[in-house]
C-alpha cells in the first residue's frame, strides 16, 4: 500500500512538473513588441490599428504614435493599417522594437465607402460613389457642410439662395429629374442612418462629421428606392474610438469685408435725369431739386450738383462684419465602451444692418459592447439655430417688386429737396404714391421691422447589433427627428407695412409655429462568407417610416402698444388664423447581394419595394438595380504593366429609382375647402366646395439610369483618374395637366411628361511630389462634369409649358420646351433703339414709323425715336407674344473645381478654385433700375448712357443727342411690367478662389512638456477673388430656386470675401 502511495506521488509530481514546464513554454512564446508609427514626414500617427494577422489580438497607437502588443510567437506577422495609408505587414522574428513609416495611398483603394445600409472597400465598388475629402472641406469657415460642397464633387451642383447668414443651399446631383416650379430636385440625405429629404443641415457642425459619401447612379441609390431618384448623400458623424480620453478645441474668428457696391448715378446724373423726366413741369422742379437756395440767393441749377455728395444707401446699410466659431469635443473609450461628446457655438453678424445668425449645437454618442456578439449604441444631437433681420429676397406679401428691400436700398432717392433736410429722418418720399410703389426709407425699414426665425432640432437614433454567428449579423436601428420652427414678424409705425399713411391696419404682427416629426425603424439581416477567394454578401431588410407636419399661425393688426412688439398682438384685431396638419407613412422591403472573386470580378444586385400612403390606389413601387466591375489590373496578363498601370477597373450599372413627390399630400383624394361663402335667404352662409379632383390612377415617377465608368491608376497610384458616363431617363412625371372645361376643374395631377439627363464626369488626382522628411509634398485634385438636360415629353402632347416667377410683373419668365433643357429663360429679344432714320417726319417733331420697320407692340402711331425695338422673330412685321423666344439658359454647360495642397516641415497650404460655365442669370435689378420711367428713383450708373433727342436751338441750329443703342429715352418705351427681354439676361459663368488656407502644425517634441497632444494655427480666406462678367452682386445666387426657374437674381443679399484666423488643439 505504501509503495502504491509513493508511486502515485511520484506520478503526480511528474504531471505537475510537466504542467509547469508547459505553462512556462507557453509563457515564453508570448512576448511583447512595441514601437512608433509615423507618416512620410516622420510625424507620429495616433489611431493606427496594429493587429496580429490571422488572430483577434490588436492594439491602437496613442497620440504619440506608440503601440505595444503581445504576440503569440516569433513567426507572427503584424498588420499596420490606417484609412488613407497603404497597409503594411511585417514579420516579427527576433525584433522587440518595430518602427513603421506608413505611406499615403493616393488611390485609397482600402478606404471604406458607405453604400446604403452597409459599406464596402473603395476597390470593391461597382457603382458611382464619391467620397468628400473632409480635411479639405473643413478648411472652409462655414456654418454647415453643404455651404462648402460646391466644386468638391463631380456631378454635384450647389447653388445658394444668396449671401444672407444662415442662407440655405440647393444641391442637384446629375441634373434635375422633374418639371416643377415648386420642387428644387434636392437629393435624399441619410444622416447616421436616418433618411430624410428635408433635413436641417445646420444642425450638424462640420467638425462633428466623419465622412460624406455621395451616391450618384441608380445601382448605388436603388437601395433607397422611391427616394433615391435625385441621388443620395450619406453623412456619418464621428463616434468614440478605443483610445485614451482626448479633448479637442477648434475655434476661429472671421471678418467679412464690406460687399462690393453696385455703381449708381451720382448727384449730377440723378438730377439731370429728373429734369429729362419732368422737363415740361418747371414749377415742380423748382419745388424739389431746383428749389430756391438761401445761401446762394437763387434757385439751384443742375451744375450745382456736380460736386454735391449723394446719399449712398448701400454704404449706410452694408458694412464689414465679424463671425466666430467655437467647437469642443471629448472622445475616447475602451474595447467595450466608446464615447464622444461635443458642443459648438457659431455666431455671424450680417453685413446688412441688424441681420445675424447664431447656432448652438451639442451631441453625444455611446457605443457599448454588451457581450462578445452584441453591441448597442445611441446618438443624440441637439441644435438651436436663430436667424434675425430682414430677408431681402423673400416676398413680404406685396403685389409689386418694389416692396423688396434692395429696391429701396438701390432705388430710394439719394438727395434731399433742400440742403437743410436730413434724408435719414424721412420715412417716405412724399412725391411717391405708396399705392403702387412700396419704396420706404431703407434705414427705417431695417431699423424697425422685426423678423426672427428659430429652429430647434432634436435628432436621436439608437442601434442594436447582434452577431448571431461568424457569418450572420442582425442590426436594428430606430431614429426620431423632431424640429420646431418658430417665426414671427412685427411692423411698427415706422415701416411701410405699419405706417398708417399706407396701411389701414397700422401696426401689425404675425407668428407661425411649425413642428416636424419624422421617425424611421430599419431592420437588416446580413450574411457574409469567403471561401477560396469567393466573397459573398447577402442582405435582407425592412423599413417603416413616417412623418408628421403641424402648423399653427395667426396675425393681428391695429396693435395699440407697438412698444411691446410681437407680445402685444393679442391686444390688436385678429386678422388671420391658420392651422394645418398632414401625415405620411411608408413601408419598405429591400435586399442586396454582392459577389466577388478575389476582388477581381465584382457583382451587385439590389431590389426594393416601397409602399406609400400618398398613392392610395397604386401604393407599391419596385426598384431593382444591377452592376458589375472588372479589375483588369489584377489579371495575370497585366502583371508586366503594373509598374506603370497600377489600377484599371471597368464598371457598368443599371437601375430604377422613384419619386412620389406630389405637389399635394393627398392627390388621390377629392379634397374640399371651406373658406368661401354663398348668398341664401338674404345672408351670406359658409360654403364647402370641392377644391381638388381625385386621381386614383397616380403612380410613382420612375427614373431609369445607366452608368458606365472606368477607374485608372498610374505609377503606383500617383496619378488617378475616374471617368463616368451616364444616361438618366425619368418617366411618368407627377405634373398638373389641363382638363376639359366640362369637368369643372382647370387642371389635375397626372403621370405625364418625361426628362432626360446625360453627362460625363472626370476626376483626376495626382501626387506631384511625394514629400517625406524635410521634403516638399504637393498634391492636386481636379474634377469637371458635363450634364445635358432635355425635356422629352410634356402633358397630353403639349410642346411647351411657360412658368413665371411669382410677381405680377414677371409672368412668363421661363419655359419648359420639348427637346430643350429646363430653366430656359423666355421673353423678347431687345433689338436696339428706334433712331430718327426709322421714321418719316411729317411735321416738326411729328414722326411716323416707316413701312417695313416692325413695331414694338404699341400702335405704330404712338412709337417715337428713342423707344426700344424688339426683334420680330416670326417676321410678320409686328410684335406679339408669338415673338417671344428663348433668351437664356439657367443650367451650366459644365461645373468643377480643383485643389492644390502643399506640405513642408509642418506647414501646409491648400488652394481651392471652383467654377461654373455656360449658365445665365436674370439680373432683375437691372430691369427696375435701368428702366428710366419713374421719377425720384435712382438708377444704376449704366443708365447714364441712355438715348437723348436732338435739340433745335433758337438760331435754328441742331444739337445732336446721344443716339445710343444701349438704353432708350426716359419716359418712353414699351418697357412695362412683365415685358422681359434678353437685356437683363447676363452670362453668369464664374471662376472663384473659393478657399485658401495656410496652416502650421507644431512638432510633437515641442508640446511634450505642456501636456498638449497637438496644436495647429491657420489663416484662411473664403471667396477672395471672383472672375465673372456678371454685373450684379454675385453670380452664384438664385433667389427663386426650382427645377424650372434656376438663375434668377433680385434683391439678393450680397456675398462678401472672408478672412479667418483659427487654432486647433487637442489634449
Amino acid at each position: 500500500m505504501e509503495k502504491y502511495k509513493k508511486m502515485i506521488l511520484r506520478r503526480s509530481q511528474c504531471v505537475l512538473l510537466a504542467l509547469f514546464f508547459s505553462i512556462s513554454a507557453v509563457w515564453a512564446q508570448t512576448f511583447s513588441v512595441g514601437g512608433i508609427v509615423t507618416d512620410g514626414t516622420q510625424a507620429p500617427m495616433p489611431g493606427v490599428t496594429v493587429s496580429v494577422k490571422g488572430d483577434k489580438i490588436g492594439a491602437v497607437t496613442d497620440v504619440n504614435g506608440r503601440y505595444n502588443i503581445s504576440v503569440p510567437d516569433r513567426s507572427s506577422v503584424l498588420v499596420f493599417s490606417f484609412i488613407g495609408f497603404t497597409t503594411q505587414e511585417i514579420k516579427v522574428g527576433s525584433k522587440k522594437q518595430i518602427n513603421v513609416e506608413l505611406q499615403e495611398d493616393a488611390m485609397m483603394l482600402d478606404e471604406v465607402v458607405a453604400i446604403g445600409y452597409g459599406s464596402v472597400k473603395k476597390s470593391d465598388l461597382t457603382g458611382s460613389v464619391a467620397k468628400v475629402d473632409m480635411e479639405d472641406l473643413t478648411k472652409a469657415a462655414v456654418a454647415s457642410f453643404d455651404q462648402a460642397l460646391a466644386g468638391r464633387i463631380s456631378g454635384v451642383q450647389v447653388v445658394s439662395t444668396d449671401g444672407r447668414p444662415g442662407a440655405s443651399t440647393n444641391i442637384v446631383i446629375r441634373g434635375s429629374n422633374t418639371i416643377s416650379d415648386t420642387s428644387d430636385g434636392s437629393p435624399l440625405y441619410v444622416i447616421d442612418g436616418f433618411p430624410t429629404s428635408d433635413p436641417n443641415l445646420a444642425a450638424y457642425n462640420p467638425n462633428d462629421i466623419e465622412s460624406i459619401d455621395v451616391l450618384k447612379d441608380a445601382s448605388a441609390t436603388a437601395i433607397y428606392g422611391a427616394r433615391g431618384a435625385n441621388g443620395v448623400i450619406i453623412v456619418k458623424t464621428k463616434r468614440g474610438k478605443e483610445a485614451p480620453p482626448t479633448v479637442t478645441y477648434d475655434g476661429y474668428f472671421s471678418w467679412q469685408t464690406e460687399p462690393q457696391f453696385l455703381k449708381l448715378m451720382n448727384a449730377y446724373d440723378f438730377v439731370k435725369l429728373q429734369i429729362e423726366l419732368d422737363e415740361t413741369s418747371e414749377q415742380y422742379l423748382k419745388s424739389t431739386y431746383l428749389s430756391y437756395d438761401e445761401s446762394l440767393g437763387r434757385y439751384q441749377r443742375l451744375d450745382d450738383y456736380k460736386n454735391r455728395k449723394a446719399y449712398n444707401w448701400q454704404d449706410i446699410l452694408l458694412d464689414g462684419a465679424p463671425y466666430t466659431s467655437h467647437h469642443v469635443s471629448l472622445s475616447g473609450g475602451t474595447q467595450r465602451t466608446k464615447y464622444s461628446a461635443s458642443a459648438s457655438y457659431f455666431y455671424q453678424k450680417g453685413t446688412l444692418t441688424r441681420s445675424q445668425y447664431n447656432s448652438f449645437r451639442a451631441r453625444v454618442t455611446l457605443d457599448q459592447q454588451l457581450s462578445k456578439n452584441v453591441t448597442i449604441g445611441t446618438t443624440v444631437n441637439y441644435s438651436n439655430n436663430k436667424t434675425q433681420g430682414a430677408n431681402p429676397s423673400e416676398s413680404h406679401g406685396g403685389w409689386s417688386c418694389s416692396h423688396y428691400l434692395f429696391y429701396s436700398i438701390l432705388g430710394y432717392r439719394p438727395l434731399t429737396y433742400n440742403v437743410d433736410q436730413d434724408l435719414l429722418n424721412e420715412a417716405f418720399d412724399p412725391n411717391i404714391s405708396g399705392a403702387n410703389d412700396y419704396r420706404y426709407n431703407p434705414v427705417k425699414t431695417v431699423q424697425n421691422e422685426e423678423n426672427e426665425n428659430v429652429n430647434r432640432s432634436l435628432n436621436m437614433n439608437a442601434y442594436f447589433n447582434w452577431k448571431i454567428t461568424k457569418n450572420l449579423e442582425f442590426r436594428a436601428t430606430g431614429s426620431l427627428n423632431s424640429s420646431i420652427i418658430r417665426s414671427y414678424s412685427f411692423n411698427n409705425s415706422n415701416t411701410y407695412w405699419g405706417d398708417e399713411q399706407y396701411q389701414p391696419d397700422k401696426q401689425n404682427g404675425s407668428f407661425n409655429y411649425t413642428e416636424y416629426n419624422n421617425w424611421s425603424n430599419d431592420y437588416t439581416l446580413t450574411y457574409r462568407t469567403n471561401k477560396k477567394g469567393h466573397n459573398i454578401m447577402g442582405m435582407l431588410g425592412a423599413s417603416l417610416s413616417g412623418n408628421q407636419y403641424q402648423r399653427l399661425g395667426g396675425s393681428s393688426s391695429l396693435v395699440p402698444w407697438e412698444e411691446l412688439g410681437l407680445w402685444g398682438i393679442d391686444q390688436g384685431t385678429a386678422k388671420r388664423t391658420m392651422a394645418e396638419k398632414t401625415e405620411q407613412h411608408m413601408m419598405s422591403f429591400f435586399a442586396r447581394a454582392n459577389y466577388d472573386w478575389k476582388s477581381r470580378y465584382l457583382f451587385t444586385g439590389t431590389i426594393r419595394a416601397d409602399g406609400s400612403s400618398r398613392l392610395i390606389y397604386h401604393k407599391w413601387g419596385y426598384f431593382p438595380s444591377v452592376s458589375g466591375a472588372w479589375r483588369v489590373s489584377e489579371e495575370k496578363f497585366m502583371k508586366k504593366s503594373r509598374k506603370w498601370l497600377s489600377n484599371l477597373k471597368l464598371r457598368v450599372g443599371w437601375g430604377i429609382t422613384g419619386n412620389n413627390g406630389t405637389e399635394v399630400n393627398y392627390p388621390s383624394h377629392l379634397l374640399y375647402a371651406g373658406n368661401e361663402n354663398y348668398a341664401f335667404g338674404g345672408v351670406m352662409n359658409p360654403a364647402i366646395y370641392p377644391k381638388q379632383l381625385a386621381n386614383r390612377d397616380l403612380k410613382w415617377e420612375s427614373t431609369y439610369q445607366t452608368n458606365i465608368g472606368i477607374d485608372l491608376g498610374f505609377f503606383n497610384n500617383r496619378i488617378n483618374a475616374v471617368v463616368d458616363w451616364y444616361l438618366k431617363d425619368t418617366k411618368d412625371l407627377l405634373l398638373y395637366a389641363d382638363t376639359p372645361p366640362s369637368i369643372g376643374y382647370e387642371r389635375v395631377q397626372q403621370n405625364v411628361g418625361s426628362v432626360r439627363n446625360t453627362g460625363m464626369e472626370f476626376n483626376i488626382s495626382t501626387v506631384n511630389l511625394k514629400g517625406g522628411k524635410n521634403r516638399l509634398k504637393w498634391t492636386t485634385s481636379f474634377n469637371i462634369s458635363f450634364n445635358k438636360n432635355e425635356v422629352t415629353a410634356l402633358s397630353n402632347g403639349q410642346l411647351s409649358r411657360v412658368v413665371g416667377i411669382r410677381y405680377p410683373e414677371l409672368r412668363d419668365m421661363y419655359i419648359a420646351k420639348v427637346g430643350h433643357p429646363l430653366s430656359e429663360m423666355y421673353g423678347y429679344v431687345f433689338d436696339g433703339i428706334y433712331q430718327y432714320e426709322d421714321f418719316n417726319e411729317i411735321a416738326p417733331n411729328v414722326f411716323v414709323l416707316k413701312q417695313g420697320i416692325p413695331d414694338n407692340g404699341r400702335k405704330r402711331s404712338e412709337i417715337r425715336p428713342g423707344d426700344p425695338k424688339l426683334k420680330d422673330i416670326n417676321g410678320d412685321g409686328k410684335i406679339t407674344t408669338d415673338d417671344r423666344t428663348i433668351i437664356g439658359h439657367g443650367l451650366p454647360i459644365h461645373i468643377g473645381g480643383f485643389t492644390n495642397t502643399f506640405e513642408y516641415r509642418g506647414f501646409d497650404l491648400s488652394v481651392f478654385f471652383q467654377w461654373s460655365y455656360g449658365n445665365d442669370l436674370i439680373n432683375y435689378n437691372r430691369k427696375l433700375l435701368e428702366e428710366l420711367r419713374g421719377g425720384h428713383t435712382n438708377q444704376l450708373a449704366t443708365a447714364v448712357n441712355h438715348w437723348t433727342p436732338r435739340t433745335v436751338n433758337a438760331d435754328g441750329t441742331v444739337t445732336e443727342g446721344n443716339y445710343t443703342n444701349y438704353l432708350w429715352a426716359p419716359t418712353r418705351g414699351f418697357y412695362e411690367p412683365g415685358f422681359n427681354t434678353n437685356r437683363e439676361v447676363e452670362d453668369a459663368s464664374v471662376l472663384r478662389l473659393k478657399t485658401i488656407q495656410l496652416g502650421y502644425n507644431f512638432p510633437s517634441k515641442w508640446l511634450k512638456k505642456s501636456g498638449i497632444k497637438s496644436f495647429r494655427i491657420y489663416l484662411s480666406g473664403q471667396d477672395l477673388i471672383t472672375w465673372t462678367k456678371y454685373s450684379g452682386y454675385d453670380p452664384e445666387v438664385s433667389t427663386r430656386n426650382s427645377s424650372m426657374t434656376r438663375g434668377f437674381d433680385y434683391s439678393a443679399y450680397p456675398r462678401s470675401a472672408t478672412y479667418t484666423v483659427g487654432v486647433k488643439m487637442s489634449i
